[in-house]
């Protein structure tokens, strides 16, 4: 599973996480000022950062692929309302639903347990695998590969 995951240390109370279900489609767990959600998103096309825009946030993602780090970049992100230009790359949101305040506990256990140990993820093989099942388990109880 290919995830990728806004760096969000303890004590941070949001985050965002997204599983690629291929490389034009993704299912985002989103705890953010957006709201308390799911989203399935859709590449919608690669061009250059606008240096002439403000920049509504700016953080560090981890992308992990089979609970290993693999890659640590920096972020920069335009709110478009359904869309999100992320660097050179926007994004549409194509459907969302709530998330459950369950779901959101434990992802944002998971969200912490990444981001304060990402560079040592190979302690944590338990941990990762339950937390791609959840991931996984989640999908299909919200419907969401349809």
């Amino acid at each position: 599973m290919e995830l990728e995951i806004d760096y969000n240390p303890t004590p941070k109370d949001t985050f965002f996480v997204s599983v690629a279900l291929n490389d034009k489609e993704v299912i985002s767990f989103d705890y953010t000022l957006k709201g308390c959600r799911i989203t399935k998103q859709i590449f919608v096309e690669k061009k250059p950062f606008p240096k002439d825009k403000a920049v509504s946030s700016e953080w560090e993602t981890l992308v992990l692929r089979d609970g290993k780090l693999v890659e640590k970049y920096h972020a920069k992100w335009i709110d478009m309302d359904e869309l999100d230009w992320v660097n050179d790359q926007v994004w549409k949101t194509v459907w969302l639903r709530p998330m459950t305040e369950d779901l959101k506990e434990k992802i944002l256990h998971y969200s912490h347990l990444i981001s304060d140990n990402y560079n040592k993820l190979e302690n944590f093989s338990n941990e990762m695998e339950d937390f791609e099942n959840l991931l996984s388990e989640s999908m299909e109880t919200y419907d969401v590969l349809k």
